[in-house]
């Protein structure tokens, strides 16, 4: 976790960019799995975590001019004999360096006294109705998101790295990295995806970290968000991994890496995977203070377009390509997004923290789905996922067919179905020079990774199960 000093200073920070007005932020509680003392995993709310470093439930903070009050549920009164040592709230206020701690039914006349307050929405819902109520309010998480500075001020405070932030999500990327090699090495064909995943989620966690978000592993590259775990792994196929794992401070890293399940590239695949590769050098490239962040997504772009053209997929200039926005038959989403402690930092108040007010989205095909469109900054760090995906429901659209019928050769695109899908993703600061690959450790020449896949125990071996 980080110092107590160093959420001191967000907090004064925060007070300083709102004019001193006294803010209330709320955590989120627990959700039962079923039962009711049978519980989700709990993680905090990312905002409340950032300004405070309270990862308890049920948790408030009043911060004000004169100080800063934690309001925390008491233990209960047999919570020595299920859960060990308590912490009663000295011990409390001194881990956290808050001026006072109280119980949450203080909560409420110690707004009163404070008159007009800030918030914020949570995705918890039941809290969101005791912060309306206290304030006076709407919330809605993702809609109603609360006061426009106070969004703003945060926003602002999250979106640049601190050193302490970017060294967090390097230890997280360290972390992953090792994960990583772990998943490489116990892939070969006769296992499964399922196993795959227990041995890099279960490196995360043997290294005392979760997954900031559900693993993807898949042969079905070609399914963006693949949530299942339900396929063999067979020779010629592709495995992609898209995985981070999160630190108890919130950070974490978002890394994709995809390769073959028996250790080699095809021909088509080694093509394929190179060129992907090339794009994501150049965006990665383009991550420098002052560049538009579309920039970025463009340099991708047009090194698609080029090997597209060269395979035959697409017909015609590059320029002319780039311009009918055709690549994104086979690269459909944006090159990335902020990073923090959220995998889609911020993206709970929508593209306010993404896209400038004088921008918006671009409505075409592809670029719609550009979550981050902003001039970089010193500090900002970034997804850079660049893909190539034969998805068979793009290929049979009429709509695309007909909008893309002089730039696609459909029926050669057809000769590539059932090939998957190869996405590439490193998280990339933006520093006042070259760019900073955090997640570098993580092999991705085609080379590289041929040296690594199927060299280890596999998941089988590992755990002791057929």
């Amino acid at each position: 976790m980080l110092s107590s000093a160093v959420h001191a200073r967000r907090r004064a920070a925060l007070l300083d960019a709102v004019d001193g007005q006294p803010v209330l932020l709320v955590g989120v509680g627990t959700r039962a799995r079923n039962l009711p003392m049978n519980a989700l995993p709990f993680r905090q709310d990312s905002t409340f975590l950032y300004f405070t470093g309270c990862d308890r439930p049920d948790a408030a903070a009043l911060i004000t001019p004169e100080g800063t009050t934690l309001f925390l549920p008491p233990p209960a009164e047999d919570d020595a004999l299920w859960h060990g040592h308590v912490e009663h709230a000295e011990d409390h206020r001194a881990r956290y360096g808050v001026d006072a701690v109280r119980p949450p039914d203080a909560l409420t006349d110690a707004c009163k006294a404070q008159g007009p307050l800030l918030t914020l929405a949570v995705s918890d819902p039941t809290r969101n109705e005791l912060a309306s109520a206290l304030t006076g309010v709407p919330l809605r998480y993702g809609s109603r998101n609360g006061d426009d500075r106070l969004i703003d001020a945060v926003i602002t405070l999250r979106r640049r790295k601190a050193p302490e932030e970017v060294d967090a999500h390097r230890r997280a990327a360290a972390a992953t990295a090792r994960a990583f090699d772990a998943a490489m090495r116990a892939t070969r064909p006769g296992q499964h995806e399922a196993g795959v995943a227990a041995v890099f989620d279960g490196t995360l966690a043997a290294q005392g970290l979760t997954t900031g978000y559900h693993s993807i592993v898949t042969v079905r590259g070609e399914i963006l968000h693949n949530p299942d775990y339900v396929n063999p792994l067979r020779a010629g196929e592709l495995l992609l991994l898209d995985g981070g794992g999160e630190l108890p401070s919130g950070y974490g890293v978002d890394i994709t890496r995809t390769w073959p399940v028996s250790g080699r590239f095809t021909a088509r695949q080694r093509a394929a995977y190179d060129a992907v590769l090339a794009a994501q050098r150049a965006s990665i490239d383009r991550v420098r203070a002052g560049v538009r962040y579309r920039e970025v997504h463009m340099a991708a772009v047009r090194v698609f377009a080029e090997w597209l053209a060269d395979e035959g997929l697409l017909r015609g200039s590059v320029d002319g390509l780039i311009e009918a926005h055709a690549p994104a038959v086979f690269f459909p989403h944006g090159i990335g997004h902020l990073l923090g402690m959220d995998v889609h930092d911020l993206e709970n108040f929508g593209d306010r923290a993404a896209y400038p007010p004088d921008r918006s989205r671009d409505p075409h095909f592809g670029t719609a789905y550009l979550r981050l469109d902003l001039d970089l900054e010193p500090g900002h760090l970034v997804t850079i996922e660049p893909g190539f995906y034969v998805v068979p429901a793009i290929l049979a659209d009429p709509t695309l067919r007909e909008r893309f019928k002089e730039q696609v050769d459909w029926a050669r695109a057809e000769q590539w179905v059932g090939f998957g899908g190869i996405r590439i993703e490193d998280d990339v600061l933006c520093t006042a020079g070259e760019p900073e690959v955090i997640t570098a450790e993580v092999p991705k020449d085609a080379d590289d990774i041929e040296a690594i896949v199927g060299q280890g125990p596999t998941a089988s071996e590992r755990f002791g199960v057929a």
